[in-house]
């Protein structure tokens, strides 16, 4: 049976590269791509897409599962490679459903219509992406029928994304979460405390921002041998395991924008370095869900990038690379306004409080566009109505509301709701890194910050995909996934930076 099961992981490896070529090709794409390459770079898209896909479908991958899980000595395999069996039959069994023919157009489809949503935006103009934007749906709708043309198209992908996940168990987690964060976000409105916003418009020259961004990294121990960091459009990562590449954007009037993206980004390039312990090009040897991912990434962003106690290390270096431009701040009112909450346009420079509501917003758009409850022309209008609703805030224009996002204009629906589940698995992960590590904020006081973040790389990036998300939150807390954690790491935070006591 042995041989079986190599030949069975062999064709499966093939998939990854050809996976790998694929985003390198998309990252080609979108930071190193002349203006004029978009529909050369749609054509190579598409034709590793179909490639991939028909490596990932091939007939000898069933036969295989089917020899291995019938043979007598099938229960001698470990646990690890009862594992990689099981996540290649999952992920068999679904993408058999769908053509190599459709997977190379919906590709090629996403490419162009994220050069035209890249000159919508500049443009602040929806028009000029709402017809590709109408063909994206339809690719989605078209890909959940593929799936399972039985069930809801929303639900269909949000299991897609993050196996077990649909509408009903998202609310049921966010909507306590709404609960508390409601009256919290009105109390620290209310707060005489309130933070100095004006630091943070401060200018702040982007080849220092440069700098700034590069020693952040060297800071979390970012090993920059085994990956880059580059700037784009719109932050990401790609890459895995020696190869893994970061992006950020520079404002020079919002330094904080890149120090955070590139902290988020790192957490997820941190997750890639480490995630191959149990096999690389191997299922339990890659990431195990969106919301684990996220989680990763918003715990280096918020949890420890926003912490008073990486600042009370990090402000002189912060101060020494940036001149006088903040010389005059204190640390405590640093602190104070990077953690700030006020609604605002821009989801990924939103606070921890109000961040939720901007993922409830696309929830609710997503599942409405994929059931025909509305149409993509009148996406504008039902954007900016509920950012009013969710967070009293008026959208000035199409760049700063609907356009904001590159995930639709990707072929991305039903993965927004990942980074609300990564909040919720981070928080609840980090609940139990401060029992078991009591001093981890004199250790980052300190600039120690790897004994921190070796324990996340042990207990979560290393895990790779042996559990499955909830089992794997709960494997490495005790307890069954809530938004608990986050309602009391949230509340603990804001009740002191607003001194609500």
């Amino acid at each position: 049976m042995r041989k079986f099961y190599d030949e069975l992981l062999g064709l499966f490896k093939e998939a990854c590269i050809l996976d790998e070529v694929n985003m390198f090709l998309y990252w080609d794409r979108d930071v190193t791509m002349p203006k004029k390459g978009g529909k050369q770079k749609a054509e190579q898209i598409a034709l590793i897409s179909k490639l991939e896909h028909e490596r990932r479908i091939n007939p000898r991958i069933g036969e295989l599962l089917e020899i291995i899980r019938t043979h007598k000595d099938y229960e001698n395999l470990s646990d690890l490679e009862k594992r990689n069996i099981f996540l290649i039959q999952r992920q068999y069994e679904k993408l058999v459903k769908i053509p190599a023919d459709f997977v190379g157009e919906f590709s090629k489809q996403g490419v162009i219509a994220s050069e035209s949503w890249e000159k919508a935006k500049d443009q602040a103009d929806f028009s000029i992406f709402q017809s590709d934007l109408e063909k994206m749906v339809e690719f989605n709708k078209k890909y959940a029928h593929y799936l399972n043309p039985e069930m809801d198209p929303y639900d269909v992908l949000l299991d897609f994304n993050e196996p077990g996940m649909n509408q009903e168990k998202f609310e049921s987690l966010v909507n306590p979460l709404k609960e508390v964060i409601v009256p919290l976000i009105r109390k620290c409105s209310e707060s005489d405390h309130q933070p100095n916003k004006s630091i943070l418009t401060r200018k702040v020259p982007i080849e220092i921002q440069k700098k700034l961004n590069f020693d952040v990294l060297n800071v979390i121990g970012y090993d920059l041998d085994r990956g880059r960091l580059d700037e784009t459009v719109h932050p990401f990562t790609t890459g895995n395991y020696d190869d893994v590449r970061i992006t950020t954007k520079y404002f020079e009037d919002n330094f904080l924008s890149a120090v955070m993206s590139t902290m988020h980004e790192a957490g997820h390039g941190e997750y890639e370095h480490y995630v191959g312990k149990n096999g690389r090009y191997q299922p339990v040897g890659m990431w195990c869900s969106d919301g684990v991912h996220e989680g990763s990434a918003r715990f280096y962003e918020n949890i420890i990038g926003r912490s008073s106690s990486l600042w009370k290390y990090y402000f002189p270096k912060f101060k020494e690379l940036t001149g006088d431009i903040f010389a005059d701040v204190s640390l405590e009112d640093f602190v104070a306004v990077i953690n700030k909450t006020e609604p605002s346009a821009i989801r990924v420079d939103a606070d921890e409080l109000t961040y939720d509501f901007h993922i409830i917003l696309r929830f609710e758009l997503e599942r409405d566009l994929l059931n025909g409850k509305i149409e993509v022309k009148d996406l504008p209008a039902i954007w900016n109505e509920k950012m009013k609703t969710l967070l009293g805030y008026e959208v000035k224009n199409d760049a700063e509301g609907v356009l904001q996002d590159i995930h639709w204009s990707d072929g991305l629906m039903g993965s927004f709701t990942a980074y609300t589940l990564g909040n919720i698995f981070g928080a609840q992960i980090f609940d139990t890194l401060t029992n078991a590590m009591p001093d981890w904020e004199q250790q980052i006081e300190k600039g120690n910050l790897q004994e921190v973040l070796n324990w996340y790389r042990v207990n979560v990036f290393e895990k790779g995909n042996i559990l499955d998300s909830y089992d794997l939150v709960k494997n490495i807390t005790g307890q069954e996934v809530s938004s608990k954690y986050l309602a009391d790491y949230l509340t603990t935070k804001y009740t002191k930076l607003y001194k609500l006591d």
